[in-house]
């Protein structure tokens, strides 16, 4: 199986050597050739990174402040896919935030990464003699979990992230765990191993369906449930945490591979009826009855997922390409897609891995 890189959205053309606004999908080209499939993807701001099955790590971009693309220095930008620098163990997983990277060791006892709060180059963050068992990064936080049952975090300041690892939360049930976490720009999130969702941040969804969004957003330091009616008779095992700074909203993956979406419907990026313009409660998103689905991504002001036969679907504001369909070409502000659709142009392809930033979106292809 030849897997690809494909991205759209605002990216780096290394043909014209610029950055433009691409409408569907394009291939990337590879400089570090990989013995192994990819099979992980993260977005950040103007750079992807990517995991291969030999547990290496790979970047592309164009944008090196802060040492978002781990070069040693802020100037050098990597046109190409490209092997990651410096001395790493073998990586299991990865996360992207706007500017900062982290990656986990297979044997979930180390976390590296690099950029803004880190430094230009890949070094270790934390070794552990808990198991690390899940992690996630944004603009101003790490987090992790320990033994699946405690979420500690690294914030940053102007200094840079903290040295200190805090714990912020801790499941009270010794019967359940930690099974997903996602942390957005002010929406984060997480799912128990028995199905119960938990909210926190600057601007956590409150309240019923509504034609007004009027910012029905209240501000939750500590993680708060709000788990899907008790009438879904499906449970959720993964969640999806808005990469905006405003109009939070967030999407809930569910075991029979259902999609919920909660929180602000600006630009139609809920996928649920354009009248309801906010929604306190988890919506589910009626194409999902039929079309199941087993990763979703959410940007600020699109979302996306991937089906469970390999179709990617995207949806809400297509504006600079983000939603990887052709019509977006000449539309600047008007063109959004209310409900999830298939990208036409990677419709006959196998996709493995998809994910999101604000501005662009990578896939991972199988040809």
């Amino acid at each position: 199986m030849v897997v690809h890189l494909y991205q759209w959205g605002i990216i780096y053309d290394p043909q014209t050597q610029k950055r433009i606004k691409c409408n569907v999908p394009m291939k990337m080209t590879t400089t570090s050739r990989s013995e192994g499939n990819l099979i992980q993807v993260s977005c950040g701001t103007n750079y992807t990174l990517v995991l291969d099955s030999n547990h290496r790590v790979f970047i592309l971009g164009d944008e090196p402040k802060n040492g978002r693309l781990g070069q040693g220095d802020d100037k050098t930008i990597v046109p190409t896919l490209t092997l990651i620098k410096g001395r790493l163990p073998p990586i299991g997983f990865i996360s992207c935030g706007p500017s900062t990277s982290i990656l986990l060791s297979t044997d979930g006892r180390e976390l590296w990464g690099f950029g803004k709060g880190i430094g230009y180059s890949v070094q270790q963050i934390l070794q552990s003699n808990e198991s690390i068992t899940h992690c996630a990064c944004n603009e101003n936080s790490i987090i992790v979990v320990l033994n699946s049952r405690e979420i500690v975090e690294r914030r940053f300041n102007r200094d840079g992230f903290t040295t200190e690892w805090i714990s912020i939360y801790q499941l009270n049930d010794s019967n359940d765990t930690i099974q997903n976490i996602d942390i957005g720009s002010s929406l984060n999130g997480f799912v128990t191993e028995q199905g119960h969702v938990y909210l926190w941040g600057s601007t956590v969804p409150i309240g019923k369906v509504s034609k007004d969004e009027n910012f029905r957003n209240v501000s939750i330091n500590e993680p708060s449930q709000r788990d899907l009616p008790n009438n879904s008779n499906d449970r959720p095992v993964k969640i999806s945490c808005s990469r905006g700074q405003f109009h939070a909203h967030a999407l809930l993956l569910t075991e029979q591979g259902c999609i919920y979406s909660m929180g602000s419907n600006y630009k139609a990026k809920l996928g649920i009826d354009v009248d309801q313009s906010f929604t306190g409660e988890w919506t589910l998103i009626e194409l999902t009855r039929t079309c199941p689905f087993k990763i979703i991504a959410t940007g600020g002001i699109h979302s996306s997922a991937l089906s469970v036969d390999g179709r990617v679907f995207t949806w809400g504001c297509g504006s600079d390409g983000r939603l990887g369909h052709s019509e977006a070409q000449g539309h600047r502000y008007l063109y959004k897609e209310h409900e999830p659709r298939p990208i036409d142009a990677l419709a006959k392809q196998q996709v493995i891995s998809v994910a999101t930033s604000y501005y662009h979106m990578a896939a991972i292809v199988a040809q």
